[in-house]
């Protein structure tokens, strides 16, 4: 009798465990004790997870050869690292939002994944409404003069990316036949009105992404002829590289001309970047060694963020505003090629799940995917991030793609 109260008690409380751990995965402005705290609970529940469900665990973490072999780059990269102690200490915290995407593969389904997801996300618009209304000094921020919402996020750009995701899974519910869709339009609807609010255009490049490609899936799961769905997706990602060229054409064409200061300096600084990735093109300078070392401070000394205040107090945490461009750094051409092979693969499986079952739920693998690419070509920090949506969501989903993937081939020799 006892077990009939105890099992469901310990299931909520693990899926409340879960959702907690999707709302802090991004960098928080609160105190440090709390910030603690929440890590404790973190490295508390994965070990209680790997302990009394090791064998399944250690299945999903390494069904996906390529991407073994990419986080073996990731780790061994330590042995060459210009700062290895940092390469050492980001290597932790890596490890632990990994196997944290390792249990959420393990344990839900894509279908549970995404309603995770919505659940956390009214969450995160409920504490992020209130904390930037009642809190303005912790909730917003003034960005070249005007005032940004960054709700319970350090920045307004992890805010604009959680709303950007939130109003996917959003969307995918009021996509989805079988889910009620008044909560799922309510939820979208804030989830725009934030984003709005923080003033961040990757999260609404997101959202734009996510309407359009949902809306063709309507059409998509209509066609029989696979060329012809092939085709379509392809369109799909011409039109995500214009929305990208457009979001971006006004900091290319400054660049270019250098008219503004302000946004002024992208292009030298990736010349700045190449120049110190000749120097060490195949292995790079080791998992965030670049920017904590004397290549790093050439860089910085010689491009505009000299000028920022933070470079002068010694605080500062810079990037190459390119995610490609920071994974040569570290990883040089070796690293880049093999996450790239693993990629293809990854998509590559998708591709096929999408066409032989049409089911919508690996429409939203492929939008996963698409997102790390759009989050990289516009900002950084995002490949091999202890503390991003995206990676998390990026390697539970890839994961997830693998085992279905599994399934899918052992049914047709099955058959």
């Amino acid at each position: 009798m006892k077990n009939k109260f105890l099992f469901p008690l310990i299931n909520k409380l693990e899926v409340a465990i879960c959702i907690l751990l999707i709302i802090i995965i991004e960098p928080l402005s609160l105190p440090s004790i709390v910030t603690n705290i929440t890590s404790i609970i973190s490295y508390g529940f994965l070990f209680i997870i790997i302990v009394t469900r090791g064998k399944k665990f250690f299945y999903i973490a390494t069904i996906d050869i390529s991407f073994i072999l990419l986080l073996l780059i990731v780790y061994f990269s330590f042995f060459w690292s210009t700062n290895p102690s940092e390469s050492i200490y980001q290597s932790r915290l890596l490890l632990r939002s990994t196997l944290f995407a390792v249990y959420f593969a393990m344990q839900y389904s894509p279908g549970q994944q995404i309603k995770l997801l919505s659940w956390a996300a009214g969450i995160i618009m409920i504490l992020s409404f209130g904390n930037s209304i009642l809190f303005p000094s912790s909730g917003t921020q003034f960005i070249n003069g005007s005032m940004a919402w960054s709700g319970i996020y350090t920045h307004k750009q992890i805010l604009g990316r959680q709303m950007g995701v939130a109003a996917l899974s959003f969307i995918f519910h009021i996509f989805n036949k079988n889910l009620k869709k008044i909560i799922a339009v309510i939820g979208l609807f804030c989830s725009i009105i934030i984003l709005l609010l923080s003033q961040s255009k990757s999260g609404l490049l997101i959202i734009l992404f996510s309407i359009l490609i949902m809306f063709m899936y309507k059409f998509i799961v209509k066609q029989k002829n696979n060329r012809l769905l092939l085709s379509l997706i392809s369109l799909v990602f011409v039109s995500i590289i214009g929305c990208l060229i457009s979001l971006n054409i006004e900091y290319m064409l400054v660049d270019v001309w250098g008219k503004d200061l302000e946004f002024n300096g992208r292009l030298p600084l990736w010349q700045l970047c190449f120049e110190k990735i000749s120097e060490q093109p195949w292995l790079g300078y080791g998992y965030k060694g670049f920017w904590n070392s004397q290549a790093g401070n050439y860089v910085l000394s010689n491009s505009w963020a000299a000028l920022l205040p933070e470079f002068q107090e010694g605080t500062i945490n810079f990037h190459a505003h390119n995610g490609f461009v920071d994974m040569l750094l570290e990883f040089g051409f070796l690293g880049l090629i093999t996450f790239l092979i693993h990629f293809l693969q990854s998509f590559k499986k998708i591709i096929d799940l999408l066409i032989y079952s049409r089911a919508i739920e690996f429409l939203w693998m492929l939008q996963i995917c698409c997102l790390l690419w759009i989050t990289n070509l516009t900002e950084s920090n995002i490949f091999f991030a202890s503390n991003s949506l995206i990676w998390f969501l990026y390697v539970s989903t890839i994961l997830s793609a693998a085992v279905q993937y599994r399934r899918f081939k052992s049914s047709q020799k099955l058959s």
